[in-house]
């Protein structure tokens, strides 16, 4: 009994004295410098405890195990930070501080919109920053400086093309004090136009003018009130105005446009009352006319003064489209299988062109046959009708058609160019 009386007390004493156990892990104290870093800056953890193992301290989810305090860290992202410490029995405690990553302190993007405006109209500076305590634009033209939202926009309305300074400034007196960028407006000046004339500035009904001006635009469009004429960039224009007209010039360019007071053109009135064609003097194929008076119109035939072979036709007549009138209708003389046949007047470089095709169809597997046109045998036919508001003048002459202007002619002997003779037909 005496011995076992020893033996607990021997347990008892060692129990006391600590051999069978270690003291629990103390944290004293888990603090950092900022707990609210901007991206890509560091942060000090410092740190106090006791009863820790020899590898028993680490900070989670970054460095991991740590020895030493204080301890660097760069944040990679917003998270709960943890310091855990272990004795050598396992045993260990914890505690957490929550660091929030904040963007770092930038200007992230400006723009004005609308690239490009004449003076004096609007135009709207954006911006965004992070991070920034404040925010100012600098308008040079003045030299104000005004107090702006950290991220937003607002309008100006520079009369010419002005860069503005847009000045965030950081936070908590960290550095870099303050960030800058430019903002630039464009402003485009309008264009200039001038000697706005027509040449003549009177003319009798069915005659023409040239109105013609200077400027730097980059498209130039005339109006006489009822139709709109847009010559590109070019600076003239002939019209033939059946009576008095006032012309209005429009400019326009990356500035804005300009519009010229009203021009007017004087017309002398004298309508004309009927159509008068003269037939050519040569050529195997002509152009002539039947017999009429006083002609209100003329039907025009397209006729063979030799023996012609040929299977097609192309006829582009130049004419005065203000005199005359065609109806649309093409007619095949009896020399011509009634095959392919077409007439129209053109559009874009064929304006004011009478376009004439005609063509006979082949097998598939060879050309067409020509046809064989005697003296007298027609091969076509067309109506022009008078324009009384056109005045009196040449509607087309044979003799000094324009490079518009052609005739050929195919055949299995090959394409003859100026196959058709014209002549000439006036407005009276």
């Amino acid at each position: 009994m005496k011995n076992q009386l020893r033996i607990l007390a021997v347990l008892v004493a060692l129990l006391s004295a600590g051999c069978f156990g270690n003291d629990p892990p103390v944290i004293l104290s888990f603090t950092v410098d900022e707990p609210n870093p901007e991206a890509g800056a560091p942060v000090q953890f410092s740190f106090s405890v006791t009863g820790a193992a020899a590898d028993g301290i680490r900070i989670d989810p970054v460095p991991g195990p740590v020895v030493t305090s204080p301890v660097t860290v760069v944040p990679p992202e917003s998270a709960m930070y943890t310091l855990s410490v272990y004795n050598v029995d396992g045993i260990y405690v914890s505690k957490d501080i929550r660091i929030t990553v904040r963007p770092a302190f930038a200007i992230t993007a400006v723009d004005a919109t609308p690239g490009q405006v004449a003076p004096g109209n609007d135009v709207t500076l954006s911006w965004t920053t992070t991070s920034a305590g404040r925010a100012t634009i600098t308008d040079p033209t003045s030299g104000q400086v005004l107090e702006v939202a950290t991220s937003g926009s607002m309008i100006v309305h520079p009369a010419a093309t002005t860069v503005y300074t847009l000045t965030a400034y950081n936070k908590l007196d960290k550095p870099p004090p303050s960030l800058t960028a430019k903002i630039t407006a464009r402003v485009a000046r309008p264009p200039s136009v001038s000697n706005f004339v027509a040449d003549p500035p009177a003319i009798t009904q069915g005659a023409s003018t040239r109105l013609s001006w200077t400027g730097d635009a980059v498209n130039y469009s005339v109006t006489d009130g009822t139709t709109t004429f847009n010559v590109g960039p070019r600076r003239s224009l002939v019209v033939r105005p059946a009576a008095t007209t006032a012309y209005t010039l429009q400019a326009v360019g990356p500035g804005g446009k300009v519009t010229t007071p009203p021009l007017t053109v004087t017309v002398d009135p004298h309508p004309a009352t009927s159509l008068t064609y003269t037939a050519p003097s040569s050529g195997a194929l002509q152009l002539v006319a039947d017999a009429c008076s006083p002609c209100g119109a003329v039907t025009l035939r397209i006729k063979a003064t030799a023996t012609v072979q040929l299977r097609g036709l192309a006829f582009n007549l130049p004419l005065d489209s203000t005199k005359v009138t065609f109806d649309g209708m093409l007619g095949a003389g009896p020399a011509w299988p009634d095959r392919f046949r077409k007439a129209t007047m053109g559009r874009g470089p064929l304006q004011d062109v009478l376009v004439i095709g005609m063509a006979l169809e082949g097998t598939g597997t060879a050309p067409a046959q020509d046809v064989t046109l005697n003296p007298g045998d027609e091969l076509a036919n067309f109506t022009l009708g008078l324009v009384s508001a056109g005045g009196s003048g040449t509607v087309f002459d044979g003799a000094l058609l324009p490079p518009a202007y052609k005739s050929s002619m195919q055949s299995s002997s090959g394409r003859i160019s100026s196959a058709i003779a014209v002549g000439k037909l006036d407005a009276n």
